[in-house]
């Protein structure tokens, strides 16, 4: 037990880490993407599997769609992935009371459209407009330095598209990503 709760805070303190280098690297401008054609619904699925087992544990009901359709987005794979990573762990910390996480993707002529949806308490009103801001984390005790969103942000940005984060109307909270189809 005591090793388990060691290996989490291990994990959790490198993920820190990271997200402290990633921020520092994008506000110098020396974060640098590693730019290829790749298929986003891919590395999505990839990142949903990643996090499919945990969330059964935590009792979270997953649903997913991802078209069997080829989404090519021109960028950096592995900083897609980074994100889809962030904004799935976000649903199931902060969404957990819903017991419910939907990820869908949709396409047309040029546009990949990613949204992620939990059915949890949602965020604040006055809070929402900050949420993306570096360091900031409102009135959660959750865990998290408050860069993850930001750095999201950034690397959306940077593919040449947007990062949204609403509440959703019934309850929860909807993050929606846009990147240009190539």
């Amino acid at each position: 037990m005591g090793l388990g709760i060691i290996q989490k805070e291990s994990r959790r303190l490198t993920q820190m880490v990271e997200e402290l280098l990633d921020f520092t690297r994008l506000e110098s401008g020396r974060m640098k993407l590693n730019m290829e054609l790749f298929d986003v619904g891919a590395e999505l699925y990839e990142a949903v599997y990643m996090y499919e087992n945990m969330l059964e544990k935590e009792n979270i009901q997953l649903e997913y769609d991802i078209p069997d359709q080829m989404c090519p987005v021109n960028g950096d794979r592995h900083r897609m992935k980074q994100v889809f990573l962030n904004i799935i762990d976000n649903a199931a910390k902060y969404g957990k009371s819903g017991g419910r996480i939907r990820i869908t993707l949709s396409r047309d002529s040029y546009t990949v459209m990613i949204e992620v949806r939990d059915w949890g308490v949602g965020i604040k009103e006055d809070e929402l407009p900050f949420v993306k801001e570096k360091f900031y984390k409102g009135s959660s005790k959750a865990r998290g330095s408050g860069i993850g969103l930001a750095v999201c942000d950034e690397i959306v940005r940077l593919h040449g598209g947007t990062f949204d984060i609403a509440n959703a109307e019934g309850g929860g909270a909807v993050v929606t990503i846009s990147l240009p189809m190539s």
